[in-house]
């Protein structure tokens, strides 16, 4: 190749990258502040909707699971290719991961649009037809307790008093756990002694998958649902009441209450455990199936999961801010 073709080269590979990176750059606004054509936002109000104000006939849980910073370019083009052209560039942390500044906005946006924030307790009661909720209630979740909640979230809650819940895997606090980044008893502690967030078990040490069958489960429904030895488990349900017991024991311990709700690892459980969770002290269990709660006015039992289940939605790095407008109007329905 002449040196003069060479450089022709070089100069379209880096008009080319640049190209990329700006349009990653667009679309990580895109995704990451949700922002969508069209749309304006002015004195933090969102003037494209009337703001809701009847009292609520479902609520939504919405879940969180990682936050970070600033953004590099590779990592935004990495972004641009999975979201709008479904290349496979993200792992699952990166996956369920959030922006701090999209999710400070969305914080904001809910503000905004006059949502209050309230806790499990305050749903299940509601649901159970025991108490009233104000107008536009919501419910904000995170599972794993990465450190990145207590650097991002945790200050933007405080500031816009917005109360949380955290899913704690006991066995993990204070660890790296692949690439979460535990946060340790301490931290924990001053979130749950500020009134902003509210520390949930999500297990003690089930958050792992074995491979049973054709694909990896996660050990506690491969357990239940083979009902022989698993994993090197006998007995499936000594194995998750004591998990689920030494979680309850240790959040009791380091927190100084005792928690009443569990979500599963993975997002799923099935009726077999969530029965065991209830014969260990658990009032609800929450799942990653997308969908608003509505008002049930009974005492769940444990043989119906949709009952005994608290769904939510999950927010990942593909949430844009006209899906999570739907998922807090309780309209948004997955692959639609």
């Amino acid at each position: 190749m002449t040196p003069l073709r060479r450089r022709d080269t070089t100069l379209a590979l880096t008009i080319a990258l640049v190209v990329a990176v700006a349009i990653a750059f667009t679309v990580g606004g895109m995704v990451d502040t949700g922002h969508d054509a069209g749309q304006r936002v002015r004195d933090g109000r969102d003037h494209s909707e009337a703001t809701p104000d009847s009292l609520p006939v479902q609520v939504p849980v919405l879940c969180y699971h990682y936050l970070r910073g600033k953004s590099d370019p590779i990592r935004l083009v990495r972004v641009f290719g999975y979201v709008v052209l479904s290349l496979p560039l993200l792992d699952d942390s990166e996956l369920w991961t959030t922006s701090a500044r999209g999710f400070e906005r969305q914080m904001e946006y809910l503000v905004a649009r006059g949502y209050h924030a309230i806790t499990l307790d305050e749903l299940n009661e509601w649901q159970m037809g025991l108490r009233d909720l104000p107008a536009n209630p919501v419910v904000i979740t995170f599972d794993d307790a990465d450190e990145s909640v207590y650097e991002y979230a945790f200050p933007v809650l405080r500031r816009l008093a917005l109360r949380a819940t955290m899913f704690v895997v006991t066995a993990r606090v204070g660890t790296r756990w692949g690439e979460v980044r535990c946060l340790d008893w301490e931290r924990l502690r001053a979130m749950q002694q500020s009134g902003v967030f509210d520390i949930q078990s999500h297990t003690h040490d089930l958050h792992y998958k074995v491979n049973e069958g054709a694909a990896a489960q996660p050990v506690f429904l491969a357990a239940s649902e083979q009902g022989e030895p698993v994993g090197g488990v006998t007995n499936w349900e000594e194995l998750v009441r004591d998990d689920l017991s030494q979680s309850r024991a240790a959040i009791q311990t380091h927190i100084g209450r005792t928690p009443a709700y569990l979500a599963w690892p993975y997002g799923f459980g099935n009726p077999r455990v969530d029965r065991v969770a209830a014969e260990v002290g658990y009032t609800r269990t929450c799942s990653l199936r997308a969908g608003s709660n509505p008002l049930l006015g009974f005492t769940p039992v444990t043989s119906d999961t949709d009952a005994f289940e608290i769904a939510r939605y999950t927010i990942t790095a593909r949430t844009s801010l006209r899906v999570f407008r739907q998922m807090i109007a309780g309209t948004y329905t997955p692959g639609v």
